[in-house]
């Protein structure tokens, strides 16, 4: 097993090679033995991938942080897809989706950056040639050839901060890796880059989600007139960047101004809570009825469905916070009197995050597992099985199941269609019987949990 193309972003592949040999062995060497246990697994004993992977850098010395962290503002941060850490590198096997790409750069690396967490977050993915000869479908959804795909078209690239995608063969090779070296935007000042943001929407969103982030641009004049900074919008298919410059590069004003903003799209604030200018109170109620006008408007068109609207203004509030504010230490506090249902919470939103990967990021089921968990994250710390009882994160929870049963979801396509995916779906029900029983709820089918 051998690392035979590799994608860099800023001179990483130069930069690891340089300072981080240690590291770079290590991932080496793991490649080889992850493999080696994944294939002559127990088909009949469900093991996570990540697990395995993640035991074996842990043997090796790298750390691995499950714990849940929270910003200043209260918003959850998940680090799970940046893999183990050792020495400020990240790397993390997938087998994911072909859109998680576009969730570990524009999210994961920017928390690496943004929080000191990993100073080259590094993803290890097959190459085609590989992948179309392992006796796993998953491992056909993601691959290098199609990192780079997705990747070349937005080239040359604005995002500010450094990757490397490693693709790995089981093919001895006397050649010294392919490296493909990223090219960055030579108009992008880094310096003055302050927020640099790519979410993809749906195309039933798409117009009314575009004149959201273009309203954005207003918000920040009326709000803050004395904050000289450039708002920029790139569109390329169902991709939106939002590029925001400043002339003296200070992030603070304008991160705050996008924290409240993504509260008032999220509908977690009133626009009366966050400003008292009348003109733009008014003005942003009329940006969100706008946007719903847009969606009803088109339900001849593409049968907008129940609670798409919401959704909406969930895909924005996610894609809005996926780079979180600047000049926090990771330094995540335990809880150590959390009872051991809000562990099973925060289990299942690890779990959750799994079943993420195995789905398209524009489709309606996606968005669904997006919103239960952002109402997990609410009750995650609640003490009160009152609380969590009547909270709308059970129903969603539940629903999850019940589409599942089904048997026509894409979710119940997606993991019918991986090796383990019912075992993911059973361990995922166990932890919803888990707090069921305790706040008094109905269970699901014991099926699920066998």
């Amino acid at each position: 097993m051998k690392i035979t193309k590799v994608i860099s972003y800023q001179n990483s592949w130069i930069n690891l090679q340089q300072n981080h040999k240690e590291e770079l062995n290590d991932i080496l060497q793991t490649i080889p033995d992850f493999f080696n246990i994944y294939n002559n697994r127990d088909k009949n004993k469900f093991t996570p991938p990540r697990q395995i992977w993640n035991d074996k850098l842990s043997d090796k010395g790298w750390s691995i942080n499950n714990e849940p962290f929270y910003s200043d503002y209260g918003q959850r941060i998940f680090f799970g897809n940046l893999g183990p850490i050792k020495n400020h590198i990240s790397a993390y096997i997938t087998f994911g989706h072909s859109d998680f790409l576009n969730r570990w750069l524009f999210q994961q690396t920017v928390f690496a950056a943004k929080y000191q967490i990993s100073e080259i977050p590094i993803l290890i993915v097959p190459v085609e040639e590989f992948s179309r000869r392992m006796d796993d479908r998953s491992a056909l959804r993601l691959t290098l050839e199609m990192c780079f795909r997705q990747i070349q078209v937005i080239t040359p690239l604005t995002h500010p901060y450094p990757f490397l995608i490693l693709g790995f063969n089981d093919q001895e090779d006397l050649f010294e890796p392919e490296i493909i070296e990223l090219e960055i935007d030579p108009s992008i000042d880094d310096k003055n880059i302050v927020i640099d943001r790519s979410i993809e929407f749906p195309s039933e969103y798409y117009q009314a989600g575009l004149n959201i982030l273009n309203y954005f641009g207003t918000y920040l004049r009326e709000q803050y007139p004395d904050e000289d900074a450039k708002v920029k919008i790139e569109q390329n298919g169902k991709i939106v960047r939002l590029i925001i410059e400043t002339i003296d590069g200070e992030k603070e004003i304008i991160e705050k101004a996008l924290e409240e903003y993504q509260l008032v799209v999220s509908g977690q604030k009133l626009p009366a809570e966050i400003t008292s200018n009348q003109k733009l109170i008014l003005e942003l109620n009329s940006e969100l009825r706008i946007a719903k006008y847009r969606i009803e408007t088109q339900q001849d068109i593409i049968q907008v469905q129940k609670g798409q609207i919401e959704n909406l203004f969930s895909i924005i509030s996610n894609g809005l916070t996926a780079k979180p504010t600047i000049n926090i230490e990771v330094s995540p506090i335990i809880n150590l009197s959390q009872t051991n249902i809000n562990h099973d919470i925060s289990s299942a939103l690890s779990s959750l995050n799994e079943f993420k990967e195995l789905l398209p990021n524009i489709s309606p089921e996606y968005t669904e597992i997006q919103e239960l968990e952002t109402s997990l994250f609410e009750i995650e710390k609640e003490q009160n099985p009152e609380v969590v009882k009547k909270s709308s994160a059970m129903q969603k929870f539940k629903k999850i199941f019940e589409s599942f049963e089904e048997g026509k979801s894409e979710i119940s396509k997606a993991v019918k269609s991986v090796e383990g995916g019912i075992d993911l779906i059973r361990s995922l029900a166990g932890k919803y019987n888990k707090i069921a029983e305790w706040c008094g709820l109905p269970q699901v089918p014991s099926i699920f949990t066998k």
